[in-house]
């Protein structure tokens, strides 16, 4: 590749705070919200003009279940909190069993879940933010680390006011694509993700029915395009995945997702269906990840004497209950930066677990406190004391340890979805889904 040189120029510092968290995402945003509440200054860094992550931007907007499928709630603390955040403004479909919060409920209870209304969700976050004291730097990209050593010492930025730079004593990689702990040198895993497209869509015949039920979430439907994380679907997979860590991987799925839904509207053009929104950030689900001093792994002991939560798969039920280890979040590389959400240590099918909501804001919430504990104590994060930091996770609701009751659950292999046969034409034309705002079910159709 060519490349150019440019002269060097200074570059301003905006801001010195205590902690700076890179992207907000829903796990971004319990990153900074548990820094913050441990009496840090905390900058949080966006590079579009929402917080919310997939959540919002990509139209991800289920908060996948919280309780283990059995009657037993996983995750407390910042993961239920910001479940009520996001559906605050939004039609409550949290089912009844559950709106109390309590620790469990019958076994044959509907699944601790709820879907959001996007823009109301978008809304609650900013006011959720501003309430606990976040500096919140939208239209915001981070560019590169400034190192010490093994030390981060602070972050370029490039928005508006051009190149500037943000110093800081610990940082958040919350980027979902682990790109503050990649340029700063830690080692990390890539991995292609699949495309998928999802939209809000309004038909009149289906808004009708859910009008006469009084259910908005029912009158104006998500529908899914493309493939589904469960499953393959033949030859066809492979054609259907990018690399969310390149510029070429990125517009390679923007070009793939838009042109699945350009498809899908030709198909279905009349005067009564519109589709009534766009997701604005590429869904890429697994991209990269922290290679950290430990990893979620889910053949093997799943019980955890670092634990900072437990994590499930949320669409299995039941839900076998994991626990993730501190050592996951860090590595020996950087004495200062933790990961947070879609891009912790994970291998294998513990990757696609991290990657849930609930697991996301976990970690969040995990890498936060320990970013403010050890300031105060001015150690390292690798010396930092575990205990302790359990200790505060606890005390604010986070479930650290599997219940005797848990330990029942077994595993479950997903279920492979059917995929569409060969005279039902490509699949990019053809397989899509309706996401049911009632249950974890998705139902498909070809």
């Amino acid at each position: 590749m060519k490349s150019i040189q440019l002269t060097e120029k200074e570059i301003p510092i905006v801001k010195e705070t205590d902690v700076i968290v890179v992207g907000g995402g829903l796990a971004g945003v319990a990153a900074a919200t548990a820094a913050a509440r441990q009496g840090m200054k905390v900058t949080l860094i966006e590079k579009s003009i929402v917080l919310g992550g997939l959540a919002t931007l990509g139209h991800v907007c289920c908060y996948l279940p919280i309780d283990d499928g059995n009657g037993h709630k996983v995750y407390g603390g910042l993961a239920e909190e910001l479940l009520h955040v996001c559906i605050k403004y939004s039609p409550n479909n949290l089912p009844e069993v559950w709106k109390e919060k309590p620790e469990t409920a019958p076994s044959d209870s509907p699944r601790y879940m709820a879907n959001f209304i996007i823009p109301h969700a978008i809304l609650a976050l900013d006011e959720f933010t501003e309430k606990e004291g976040i500096d919140v730097v939208f239209d915001t990209v981070f560019s590169e680390p400034i190192m010490d050593g093994n030390t981060v010492k602070g972050i370029v930025v490039e928005n508006k006011s051009g190149r500037t730079a943000y110093m800081a004593k610990m940082f958040i990689d919350a980027s979902g694509d682990a790109d503050l702990v990649y340029r700063a040198g830690a080692e990390t895993e890539t991995l292609k993700t699949i495309v998928s497209h999802w939209f809000h869509e309004f038909d009149f015949e289906i808004a009708k029915k859910g009008i006469e039920e009084g259910n908005l979430l029912r009158a104006v439907p998500l529908r899914w395009l493309g493939l589904i994380p469960s499953g393959g679907a033949g030859d066809e997979a492979e054609d259907l995945t990018c690399d969310g860590t390149t510029v070429e991987g990125v517009n390679e799925y923007i070009r793939l997702s838009r042109g699945m839904a350009l498809d899908f509207l030709k198909d279905h053009l009349r005067d009564d269906y519109a589709m009534l929104s766009l997701p604005y950030s590429p869904q890429f689900r697994m991209t990269r990840r922290l290679v950290g001093n430990a990893e979620l792994y889910t053949e093997g002991e799943i019980t955890e004497d670092t634990s900072v939560g437990c994590v499930i798969a949320s669409l299995d039920q039941p839900a076998v209950v994991y626990e993730y280890p501190y050592e996951g979040l860090i590595t020996d590389k950087l004495s200062n930066v933790l990961a947070a959400g879609r891009m912790v240590s994970a291998s294998g099918r513990g990757w696609a677990i991290m990657r849930f909501i609930p697991a996301c804001v976990l970690t969040g919430e995990a890498s936060g406190t320990a970013a403010a504990l050890a300031i105060k104590n001015g150690v390292a994060l690798q010396d930092l004391d575990v205990k302790e930091l359990q200790k505060v996770l606890e005390s604010n609701g986070v479930k650290l340890h599997r219940s005797k009751e848990m330990e029942g659950n077994q595993p479950k292999v997903w279920d492979k979805p059917t995929p569409p046969s060969a005279e039902e034409g490509p699949i990019i034309n053809k397989f899509c889904v309706h996401v049911d705002s009632d249950s974890t079910r998705v139902a498909g159709h070809h």
